[in-house]
């Protein structure tokens, strides 16, 4: 009977040092929407997130630069506690690059997290994920900053605010990859349907900035319903999705 106890003692030790939150960020999810002139190359966005240690202990942190998507001509760089990296350093703990920098961080300590766009005077989205790990762990994720970015010109903004137009829009449209919304309300949820009025797609309780995947669906038109609260139909918008070829 002891046994059994020592190890349902051990079971349940366990399962509350996986549940524990090691790692807390601020914000959790960083969004923004940036208006640029296209005639200057060397602008550069400069996005932060407080990193905190919510342990009781110390902790030796690698992390990781996964870029989900953006243009193929931006860079982005990090900078964290320690050291900051150019554009193709991809954490801060690659032994094959050379790179041995973990980031030390003391119980309750927080640092600030620097994420750097190089958009080149291209518009688009990003979003990128940084994943946290301990050095002596590196299989488990325990915790995660993203960066989601919309990039749009001068041009672009205008036309959305044209004649103090405020209707609701879908923007870029035909779409290629991903499309954002203009002069939307705060929503219950956006559903994405094909001609033959199958759902595809539900992002549920989307946020102002927030862009919206289409890049894997087949070429054609699409219906986008737009929901509140309390799931009634407010805008249902039609939306072309087109590969483009160089």
């Amino acid at each position: 009977m002891k046994l059994i106890w020592t190890l349902l003692l051990s079971i349940l030790g366990t399962g509350l040092l996986q549940a524990q939150k090691l790692l807390t960020f601020q914000p959790n999810v960083f969004k923004k929407q940036v208006t640029i002139e296209l005639n200057d190359a060397s602008y550069e966005e400069v996005l932060k997130v407080s990193v905190t240690n919510t342990s009781g202990r110390t902790l030796q942190l690698r992390w990781d630069k996964n870029i989900i998507h953006q243009p193929y001509a931006w860079e982005s760089q990090i900078c964290d506690k320690e050291a900051s990296y150019p554009p193709n350093i991809e954490s801060n703990y690659d032994p094959i690059q050379g790179v041995l920098a973990p980031v030390k961080l003391t119980s309750g300590e927080s640092f600030d997290l620097y994420l750097t766009l190089l958009p080149y005077n291209r518009t688009g989205q990003c979003r990128i994920e940084i994943p946290f790990r301990e050095i002596q762990r590196p299989d488990e994720v325990i915790g995660t900053a993203v960066f989601q970015v919309n990039i749009i010109n001068n041009q672009d903004q205008k036309n959305n605010n044209i004649s103090g137009d405020k209707r609701i829009r879908i923007f870029p449209n035909p779409v290629h990859q991903h499309f954002f919304l203009a002069n939307a309300p705060t929503l219950g949820s956006l559903e994405i349907y094909n001609t033959l009025g199958r759902k595809v797609r539900t992002y549920d309780a989307p946020q102002v900035g927030d862009s919206f995947d289409a890049g894997d669906l087949p070429q054609g038109v699409y219906l986008i319903r737009l929901r509140d609260k309390n799931g009634k139909i407010i805008r249902t918008l039609r939306l072309l999705r087109r590969d483009f070829r160089p």
